[in-house]
C-alpha cells in the first residue's frame, strides 16, 4: 500500500473529487469534496489517511460507533466509510467554520468575544454530550481542536471520534491514553480509564483556558501529581462567579465527586442564560512552557519540530515520570524519522516495563510488529502480533492488523481463521473480505478467491486488489470477454486523477 497524492480535481474513484485541504492531523487529513455518486450540490468533508501504513486504523475507528448515531446538530456527522481503491475513507458531514483552537489564536477575532458567547456555545456543547452520552458514547477527546463554530448556526459542533468509546460502566479501559493531556482527567493519566465523567472535566479544562488563557494544569507532571488548580476568577476577576464555580466543580479530581452528568451540566448552563454577561473575554495569552521534559516534546512536536521532538523525548525516558508516554513518543517519532534500531528497542523497553497498562502494550506490540514486518523480519514480527491478540476481548482493528502480518508471514490457515471470525460479526466489512479474497488466492482456491473478490466489488467497486484477481482468473479460464471486462473497470479506477 503506497501513500497517494492528494491535490485539488483529484478524483478518489467515482465518488468524489477533492476541492480544497481544510484541515491536517497527526493521522489524517480533511478535505472539501463534492459528491460525485450520488450526485449532490453541498460539499463533504473526507477523512483521508496522511500515510496508510500508520493512519488508516485511527480512521477506522472515527465512524465505528457513529454510522448508526442519530443527526444531532452539535455533532458532525459521520455518513460513511469504506475503502476506494486502496485508500479508507470517512465521509462527514462539511461544516463551514473553524475550530474553536483557531478562534484562539486570532486576537482580532477573540477580541469580539464576551462570556455570552462562551455561555451560549457550551450551552450547546453540554447539550451535544448529553445526547452522546444518552447513547452510551465517551468522545474522549474534547479539545480546542475538535469544536468547530458552525458560521451558520453560531454553534460550536463536536468532532472527531477517533478515540471514542461505548459506555459499559461509568469508567472504561481507554487506548493508549487518547487525547490530548492538557484537557484530559486525570483518571486517564493515572489510571488508564475514562467515562462521561472524563469528558466533562476535559469541557472545564476547555472552559478555563478560554476565560483564563491559561491551562487548569500547564504540565504533565502537574497533572500526574494532581496539582491544584487556581480559581479562574484569580486570574479573571471578570469572569461571572456562576461561571466559576461552575468550572471548578467540572474540575475536581474524583471523579465521582465530580459533576455527574452532561445533562445536569446544561441546565447549569441554561440557568446563567438569562443572565447577561456582556464583558469581552481576556487576552490568550502563550501557555506557559512546561516544566517536563515530556511537556518540551509535546510542545516542538506541534511546531513540526519533528528531530528536536525525538531528542527531547529521548531525554523524558530517562527519568520515572511520564515514562510510558515518553517512551510510547520516543518509539513512534523514531520509527517515523528513519531510526528503526531505536524504535525497536524502545518498543521492546515498553513492552519490558511491568507498569505498562494493557491496552499500550498491546498497542507497542501490534506496532512493533508492523516495523519489523516492514523490514521483512516476520518471524519476529508474527511473534508480537500473536501477543497483542492473545488477551480477549480483541478489537476489530487488532484483529485485522494481525490478519495482514500472519498472511505476509504465509501463516495464511491463521490469517484466513480471523479475517473469517471478523466477517462472522459483520459480513459486509470490506477491508476483510478483500484480504480474505488475497489470502484465499495465495492458497491457490482461486474458485473461492474469486467468488469472495466479486462479493468485495458489490461493497467496493473500486477494488484495485480484486479488480486484478479477477481478471487473473477469467484469464486462467479462458474467459477473455470476462477479463477484459474487468479489466476496463480497473483501467477506470486507476486512471481518475
Amino acid at each position: 500500500m503506497t501513500t497517494m497524492f492528494l491535490h485539488p480535481g483529484k478524483r478518489l474513484g467515482s465518488n468524489y473529487e477533492l476541492e480544497a485541504i481544510v484541515g491536517t492531523g497527526q493521522f489524517g487529513q480533511v478535505w472539501r469534496a463534492r459528491k460525485l455518486n450520488p450526485p449532490s450540490d453541498s460539499p463533504v468533508a473526507l477523512k483521508v489517511p496522511v500515510d496508510p501504513h500508520r493512519g488508516e486504523e485511527v480512521l477506522m475507528a472515527d465512524g465505528k460507533y457513529m454510522l448508526d448515531l442519530p443527526k444531532h446538530p452539535g455533532v458532525v456527522a459521520v455518513n460513511w466509510q469504506g475503502r476506494i481503491g486502496t485508500m479508507w475513507v470517512v465521509e462527514m458531514e462539511f461544516v463551514n467554520g473553524a475550530p474553536l483552537s483557531r478562534l484562539m489564536a486570532d486576537e482580532v477575532a477573540w477580541s469580539k468575544v464576551t462570556f455570552e458567547d462562551i455561555i451560549r456555545w457550551f450551552t450547546g456543547i453540554a447539550e451535544s454530550l448529553a445526547f452522546l452520552h444518552e447513547h452510551e458514547i465517551a468522545h474522549g477527546d474534547i479539545k480546542p481542536d475538535n469544536l468547530l463554530l458552525d458560521e451558520a448556526s453560531g454553534r460550536l459542533k463536536i468532532t472527531d471520534f477517533g478515540t471514542s468509546r461505548r459506555l459499559t460502566d461509568n469508567l472504561i479501559r481507554t487506548f493508549r491514553h487518547a487525547g490530548a493531556w492538557a484537557y484530559q482527567a486525570p483518571e486517564i493519566q493515572q489510571a488508564n480509564q475514562r467515562g462521561a465523567v472524563s469528558d466533562l472535566f476535559s469541557v472545564g479544562a476547555v472552559l478555563y483556558h478560554v476565560t483564563t488563557g491559561r491551562l487548569p494544569r500547564a504540565s504533565i507532571h502537574e497533572l500526574l501529581t494532581s496539582a491544584p488548580i487556581t480559581r479562574p476568577r484569580q486570574f479573571n476577576p471578570e469572569i461571572p462567579a456562576e461561571l466559576d464555580t461552575l468550572i471548578m466543580e467540572l474540575l475536581i479530581d474524583d471523579p465521582h465527586r465530580r459533576l455527574p452528568t452532561a445533562s445536569v451540566l446544561r441546565s447549569r448552563f441554561q440557568a446563567l442564560l438569562p443572565v447577561r454577561h456582556p464583558e469581552k473575554v481576556p487576552t490568550l495569552q502563550p501557555l506557559p512552557p512546561g516544566v517536563g521534559y515530556l511537556d518540551r516534546a509535546a510542545s516542538l512536536l506541534a511546531e513540526g519540530r519533528k528531530e528536536e521532538a525525538r531528542e527531547a523525548a529521548s531525554t523524558a525516558t530517562l527519568h520515572s515520570t511520564g515514562l510510558v508516554p515518553a517512551l510510547e513518543l520516543y518509539a513512534r517519532l523514531s520509527d517515523e524519522l528513519g531510526y528503526t534500531d531505536d524504535a525497536i528497542n524502545a518498543y521492546k523497553r515498553l513492552l519490558a516495563l511491568e507498569k505498562t497498562p494493557g491496552e499500550t502494550r498491546r498497542s507497542a506490540e501490534t506496532q512493533l510488529a508492523d516495523l519489523l514486518l516492514r523490514l521483512h523480519r516476520y518471524e519476529e514480527a508474527e511473534a508480537y502480533v500473536e501477543a497483542a491478540i492473545r488477551t480477549d476481548p480483541v478489537p476489530r482493528s487488532m484483529l485485522f492488523k494481525a490478519a495482514v502480518v500472519l498472511g505476509a508471514c504465509t501463516k495464511l490457515e491463521r490469517s484466513l481463521t480471523l479475517l473469517d471470525h471478523l466477517l462472522v460479526q459483520d459480513a459486509r466489512d470490506g477491508a476483510a473480505l478483500e484480504k480474505k479474497a488475497l489470502v484465499l488466492w495465495m492458497m491457490h482456491r482461486y474458485e473461492d478467491a474469486a467468488q469472495t473478490a466479486r462479493d468485495v466489488l458489490t461493497l467496493m467497486p473500486d477494488s484495485e486488489i480484486c479488480l486484478k484477481r479477477l481478471i487473473d482468473y477469467e484469464t486462467l479460464n479462458g474467459n477473455a470477454r470476462r477479463a477484459e471486462h474487468y479489466r476496463k473497470q480497473l483501467a477506470a479506477v486507476i486512471g481518475e486523477g
